[in-house]
Formats: C-alpha cells, structure tokens, sequence
C-alpha cells in the first residue's frame, strides 16, 4: 500500500475519498437523539474495518521498522497482523521481541512521509475522536468493542504518529467508561503492549505534560493514568447538563460517588496485580526486563504526581506500595521479588522525602494559608505582592477588596489590562464567596425538603456556617481545571475524580436531600464574580 500511494495518486484520491465518507457518516451517527435506524451493526463493522486497514498502512508508513516486520505474506494478508497469545513462559514472545533488535531497515526514501499520508493521518485521527463519541451514543456489539481495541493498541507499537495516539487513548479511555464488562480484557491488552514494546521503545516518553518544565512521559503511562481516571463513571445527566442552573438540579444516589471511588482503586489493584503476578511467573531474563517496566511506569508516576491534571497518580502509587508490603513484595519467598519490592519502595520514598523538604522550605501563599489555622487574623504586607513577596514600583500590584492583599497580575496567572480597576477579587476570596453562595443554595434546599427532621436541617445548617481553607483551595483547584479547556471531556473526569476522592474523605462540599446527594461543584459554574 506504501507503494502504491507513491506512485498511485488515484489510489490516494479513492482512499481519501472513503475516509470522508466515513467522517460524514460518524459526523451524523454521533449526533444526540438521531433515529436509531442509522446505527446498522453491518455498516459500523465495514467503518471499522476499513479503518483499521488504513491505520495498519498509515503505521507502515511512519515506521519502516513496523514495515519490516509485517510484510504482506502470500496471501496478502499481514504476517503478524494478529494478536498472538502469550505462552505460560513468556517464551515465544521474549523470542519475538529480542528477534526485533536484529531487524535492520535501510533509510531510504520511504522514510518520508508524503503529504496525503499526513493528510490520511489527520482524517484517522478525527475518525477515531468520532468513534469515542459514538460509544456513548450507541451500544456497540462485543466483536466491534474488541476490533476497537486491539487497532488502538496498535498504534503505540510505532513511532511518529502522536496524534494518533493520542486519539487512541481518548477511544480506549471511552471504551473503559462506557463497557465495564471489558475493562480486564483492556488491562490485559496493556500488559500485552508493554511486554510486545521493542529494547528500543521501552522508555520512549512522547506525551507531553503541561507543566513549564515541558516534561513528557511514555503514552502507556498517559493511558493507564487516563482509565483510572475513566473508572469513576461520571453521572449520564452530569455530561448532558449545559449549564450551572441544570447542574444544580441533578441529584445522584448518596452512595454513587463512593462506589466511582471504589472502582477506580479497583482498577490500581487489577493492573499492578496482573503486573506482580506476572513477574513471579516469567524466567530471570524476562523479569529483569519487567522490573526495568515496572521502573519506568513508577519515574512517570512521579513525574505526573504532583500536576493537578493527574490525580490518578497518587492511588495508582499508593496501591503499588500496598502490595509491594504484602506477600507479593517484602513478604514474598521469592528473593527477586523482595528485591523488586525494595529497589521500587526506595525510589517512591526518596522521592516523596524530597519533595517533602522542599515543600517545608516553601513559602508558597497557598501552602501558607493552608498551614494557618482558620479564622485567624493575619496581618498582610501592604507593599508587597502577597505571592512573590516583590513590591518594585515597576510591577503594578492590585488590591484585593476583601482581604486587602496585594498581588501582580502576572503572579495570578492574568494579564494586567484584564483586572479591572474597581471590585478585583484575588482567587481565594472568590473562591471563598463562590462556595458562601452555593452553601446558601444548600440551606435553602434543606429550608424547602419538609421531610427532613428539625434536628437535621439545624445540623446542615452548622455544617454550612464554615467554609474551610481547604475548600478554598479544592475549589481553587476545581476552577484552576475548568479554566483548562481541552478539546474533550478529559477535565471533566478529571475534575469528578477528584470530588469523589474528596467525597470518600469527607471533605467535599454537597448536600443531602431526600436521600440524594447533589454536587454543587462538578463543573464549577463561576456564578459569583464577587
């Protein structure tokens, strides 16, 4: 098919063609409410189907590796097109792998990639980003789920194609939402990627993070951070809502969120427990080669722990340190395990020490204000920014109106000419008096359900009198994630994450009316500018 594109226009013309075909009928089928008798099982099938035959050239172009590895056969078909199983040693596959290291492709012309294939590249990954949404749109049978899968995992075994990628992990991360009876069929497809990665790709960090330091870790690492994220299946009318208004009148059962809390530690134990149970079971080589992995997935962990993007690295490391305490750790017979448990064990804690330290020497306002205890006084400086500690005269520094700290426009995360001159209020208070409004919601829903005892409306309402520099700063973080608009949904597990870890820890602020509970703080409506 490389050939042919190279000397065929017409074969690109036909191809490019049918992909925009595609793109119109996933444009269509992936619109709400449209008749169901577009969705036939038999047309979904060929688009897969010829997408996936596409993705398989489009891989072959950018990686003449893969090329060489998946020539055409006689029949024509693809001489490791399939998924081979892997043997209770790992015996043929640790063969299979090592053999990819003497595979040797000349750099030619074929190395460079033509514009239509950039512009094929470009239709796949819209066609793929149309996929994800149709899975939440229409039930998908087992064997289109499973085709899916496998032709998304295949996209991480090449080079060049990023985006692709990217868009294979937004489709697999939809996949894991929307059909929870796959979910160990996909953690298995990951151990299988990470084992059928090559020496030369084991540790190829491609996915970047957004922090200032631009740092990137492997896209296995991304997707695994986003199926956890994933697992705390996020509320059907919670995606519908359109505005803040709707959003306050969802109400979910008081028990949801705890049990999207436990399926995403679920999802942790699976993965690190294939993992352990694996290394245990392979020969000293291929173990030596896991623990590099196992090595490789922890740097990534840490790198993403602290970023507010992230907060599925902190479980996914916690439950890798429980099991390393246990028998398949510390507590194994096998010697190479304890020393695995050891070696990982060390590197997590030296890690957390350090930043530990550093953050003792901080003096981050943020951090500050959490370490003060609440309702205390505290006099600020009047000349200097309350973030830098900097009072130049070159800087201008703007006033909060409520505390009266003052701040540089650029310490905020803001340009100078969108603060306004009069009313400016510094993220804490608006913070502070976002949460005062949506607890005066919360009182008087408790004020209108006259079903609820006297006893309990007196007790919300105390519950409701004190709003917490830890609030504060959990919607801080809230607001500081809506503000990071992406293309898809991502923020929006992200953000439901991160209230339902709140939730299990009792440190979120909803209500609780007639036996529901009512998050207020799911999309962080910024209803109050002051």
């Amino acid at each position: 098919m490389v050939k042919i594109f190279q000397q065929d226009s017409g074969a690109v013309a036909t191809v490019f063609c049918a992909l925009e075909s595609i793109h119109a009928a996933l444009a269509v089928m992936a619109h709400d409410q449209m008749p169901k008798q577009l969705y036939k099982e038999e047309i979904i099938e060929r688009i897969l189907e010829f997408s996936r035959h596409q993705i398989t050239d489009v891989m072959s172009a950018y990686d003449p590796t893969y090329r060489a590895l998946h020539k055409p056969s006689e029949n024509g078909a693809f001489e490791a097109d399939e998924d081979e199983e892997f043997d209770a040693d790992f015996g043929s596959s640790s063969k299979r792998r090592r053999s990819i290291k003497t595979v040797k492709v000349k750099k030619s012309a074929l190395n460079k990639v033509s514009g239509a294939m950039n512009s094929i590249l470009q239709k796949l990954c819209t066609i793929l980003g149309l996929l994800k949404d149709l899975l939440l749109i229409e039930k998908l049978s087992d064997s289109c789920i499973l085709q899916l899968v496998k032709t998304s995992f295949t996209t991480f075994l090449v080079d060049n194609i990023q985006l692709l990628q990217l868009k294979a992990i937004g489709l697999i991360s939809g996949i894991f939402y929307s059909y929870t009876q796959h979910r160990t069929y996909v953690i298995d497809e990951i151990l299988q990627l990470l084992w059928k990665l090559p020496s030369s790709k084991r540790a190829l960090r491609t996915y970047h993070l957004p922090d200032e330091e631009q740092r990137q870790i492997q896209m296995v690492t991304a997707l695994l951070i986003q199926l956890v994220h994933s697992s705390a299946n996020l509320p059907e009318a919670f995606r519908k809502a359109s505005s803040g208004n709707s959003i306050l009148e969802v109400s979910i059962d008081a028990i949801y969120p705890t049990k999207c809390h436990e399926a995403a530690t679920e999802t942790c134990c699976l993965f690190w427990t294939r993992v352990l149970q694996r290394f245990t079971s392979v020969k000293t080589q291929d173990a030596n080669e896991l623990k590099v992995m196992m090595e490789n997935l922890v740097m990534d962990l840490l790198t993403t722990l602290n970023l507010p993007e992230y907060p599925a690295s902190a479980p996914i490391l916690e439950v890798l340190c429980v099991l390393l305490l246990q028998n398949a750790g510390l507590k194994s017979k096998d010697i190479s395990a304890r020393s695995m448990a050891i070696d990982l064990l060390g590197t997590i804690a030296t890690r957390l020490k350090q930043e530990a330290v550093l953050c003792s020497r901080d003096r981050f306002w943020i951090l500050q204000e959490l370490i003060e205890e609440d309702n205390v006084d505290k006099n600020y400086a009047k000349d200097a920014c309350s973030i830098c500690l900097d009072g130049r005269v070159e800087k201008k520094l703007f006033v909060c109106q409520v505390c009266q700290r003052l701040f540089h426009s650029d310490c905020m995360g803001v340009r100078e000419h969108e603060v306004p001159n009069r009313g400016w209020y510094c993220q804490f208070c608006l913070c502070r008096n976002q949460l005062l409004v949506l607890q005066s919601y919360c009182k008087s829903q408790c004020k209108d359900d006259g079903k609820k005892s006297q006893n309990q409306s007196e007790n919300n309402s105390e519950a409701s009198d004190t709003i917490t520099k830890l609030e504060i700063v959990q919607q801080m973080l809230l607001n500081y994630l809506q503000d990071v608009v992406s293309a898809d949904d991502i923020n929006l597990f992200v953000r439901w994450y991160i209230l339902n870890k709140a939730f299990s820890s009792q440190d979120c602020v909803c209500i609780d009316t007639k036996g529901k509970i009512i998050y207020l703080q799911v999309l962080c409506v910024p209803m109050v500018q002051g």
